[in-house]
């Protein structure tokens, strides 16, 4: 019997490391370009923190991280939120929204290879079951 978790994790693995290789070109990480994108298209100048926790579902310690690690390659800066004092605020620098673009299109390319595969009601369904299983790990 195969085990819809070990499949789901091994495949969860080999789209970061494709990620990962085409980041690798730009001296990022697939989760570095991920943000990147994301920063590029949510529709905002710019976001804080924990959108990007929230997005990623990722812990608060590897947000800091990764955005001082973007900070440093001069792709995103950190600035002091103009409504919320307290609140510190991130988006892409020039060099970032350059880069948007490039990240963006691989995305796409990918998304667009997976979703061939496939006809439109079984990605209608397999989306219906990853929305079950990242529901179901929230509620753990």
């Amino acid at each position: 019997m195969e085990l819809i978790g070990r499949q789901l994790k091994m495949a969860a693995n080999s789209l970061n490391q494709d990620f990962n290789r085409f980041a690798d070109q730009y001296n990022l990480t697939g989760t570095q370009m991920s943000v990147i994108d994301f920063m590029a298209n949510c529709d905002l100048p710019e976001c804080d923190q924990h959108m990007l926790e929230q997005e990623f579902n990722i812990k608060r310690s590897t947000t800091t991280v990764l955005i001082q690690r973007l900070v440093k390659k001069g792709l995103v800066e950190q600035h002091q939120s103009a409504t919320d004092r307290r609140q510190k605020v991130i988006s892409l620098t020039e060099k970032g929204r350059e880069l948007a673009p490039t990240v963006r299109q691989y995305i796409i390319a990918k998304e667009k290879t997976i979703k061939g595969a496939f006809s439109a009601d079984e990605v209608k369904h397999f989306m219906k079951i990853l929305n079950f299983i990242i529901e179901e790990g929230k509620n753990d």
